[in-house]
């Protein structure tokens, strides 16, 4: 159980490596030797011996050659060396177990670059293990001078000799290795490293046999060593050839700021982060009464008072008192015309280039009686303030080409009349920019008047 929880521990610290570690340090190879301490592990021993044999501690090298990426990632092979002296086989008597390690491993190494001169690292490798091993158990005289039989030793005995067995052999395997270790930088090319590593070998079968000690007959066998591991401490240097590169610290984090301003004010990264705006939509009166006022709604509109009473020259007003007086004079001839001008206003439906009331309107400014003639005409379009000045421009000189097509079509002579567009600029009633007004939404039409032959009061 101790031994798993150690291979937990050191596997977890590598798969944590941070990936936040950045800063750079000197690419290059390198050469590393260490020396230590350690320990085996527990060996179970199966085959021609039988038995549990536990470790003494005991000193270990190592040697490597490494390259050193200069991104916080090295690659190493390493080779390690250690001897161990089991002692007796399950504590019987007349046995021993020794066994030498040499583990040659291809590492990945991974350091943690942000704490100065210290430089602490996590890492794993694979290779393989050679295990050179001596495993004894000898039968041995009792107390009343007879053989005993060793029972680690097990074997066929023929005869009431004393019976060996050994097993001096050497056999290869596959391992791995967890390391965990702390480097500081006594120079740029110096670094001493100190590591604990955790090594794992398969298991290694030994030859050997069993040897009558009276006979000297031998019977082959083989034992096998199961849990072939150990714990080490090791302490040491590696030296980096080749140039020293500049150390990098660690970029700094810069946050993003937010520079768009919206509507209100506010600072995002995009517009897409702005809050919606919510636009306040402005009531207009666009409804024209029958007395040219203009409201919201129609029945806003003043009542329209009824022409029931019919006046003396036939026309029909609300009350008697609103009828033209009639006065009796005689008639006197003249030379001359009563008004020398006349205006009419033709007014459109919005975004509109002709009106209804042209044609109406036209024909009431002409009648100017028996006794004037029409010398020249004034034709001017207007619009009121809502869309663009030069949308509103063009549309002014559609308005005063339908009037000056009607004056036309009624026989004026087309060089008697002057006709232009002045847009949004000449506004009855003066508005802001962009709304519809309906009395700015006109044709003024001025006639100049001349004077013929005939009567007037």
């Amino acid at each position: 159980m101790k031994q798993k929880l150690l291979i937990a521990a050191a596997a977890t610290a590598l798969m944590a490596a941070p990936s936040f570690a950045s800063a750079q340090d000197g690419s290059g190879w390198y050469l590393k030797g260490a020396a230590g301490y350690g320990v085996g592990t527990d060996l179970d021993i199966t085959g021609g011996v039988v038995g549990d044999a536990e470790a003494e501690g005991n000193i270990a090298g190592n040697l490597g050659i490494g390259y050193d990426f200069g991104d916080n990632w090295r690659v190493e092979l390493d080779g390690t060396t250690m001897w161990n002296d089991y002692g007796a086989i399950a504590q019987g008597s007349e046995t021993f177990a020794k066994l030498r390690t040499d583990a040659l491993m291809l590492n990945a190494i991974y350091d943690f670059s942000d704490f100065g001169k210290f430089a602490p690292y996590v890492g794993a490798g694979v290779g393989i293990v050679r295990g050179d091993a001596s495993v004894v158990a000898h039968d041995f005289p009792d107390a009343n001078g007879f053989t005993a039989t060793n029972p680690i030793c097990v074997g066929n005995r023929t005869d009431t000799n004393a019976f060996s067995c050994d097993y001096l052999d050497t056999d290869t395997g596959l391992g791995w290795q967890l390391l965990a270790g702390l480097g500081y930088a006594i120079t740029d090319k110096l670094t001493w490293d100190t590591n604990y590593r955790y090594m794992q070998a398969s298991d290694l079968d030994l030859d050997g046999g069993l040897t009558n000690g009276g006979t000297g007959s031998f019977l082959p066998g083989q034992v096998e060593l199961d849990g072939v591991g150990a714990h080490q401490l090791l302490t040491g240097f590696r030296y980096r050839f080749g140039d020293s590169a500049p150390k990098m610290t660690k970029p700094v984090e810069v946050m993003p700021v937010a520079d768009f301003k919206c509507w209100d004010g506010s600072m995002v990264f995009n517009s897409g982060q702005c809050p919606t705006q919510v636009v306040e939509q402005v009531a207009t009166a666009d409804v024209r009464c029958w007395d040219g006022s203009m409201v919201f709604d129609r029945a806003q509109c003043p009542i329209q008072p009824t022409n029931n009473v019919t006046c003396p020259d036939g026309s029909l007003v609300s009350d008697i008192n609103f009828c033209p007086r009639i006065e009796t004079v005689a008639p006197v001839q003249v030379s001359g015309c009563g008004e020398q001008y006349r205006q009419e206003i033709i007014y459109y439906e919005f975004n509109k280039g002709a009106s209804a009331e042209t044609r109406n309107t036209i024909t009431r400014a002409l009648d100017a009686g028996q006794f004037c003639s029409v010398d020249a005409v004034r034709v001017v379009g207007h619009t009121d303030t809502s869309g663009s000045a030069s949308y509103n421009l063009a549309l002014s000189k559609r308005r005063a080409n339908d009037a000056l097509n009607e004056l036309v079509r009624q026989g004026v002579a087309r060089e008697a009349i002057t006709a232009e567009g002045k847009g949004e600029t000449e506004p009855f009633v003066q508005t802001g920019d962009g709304v519809k007004e309906q009395l700015n939404r006109r044709t003024e039409v001025l006639l100049t008047l001349g004077s013929v032959s005939g009567f007037t009061n």
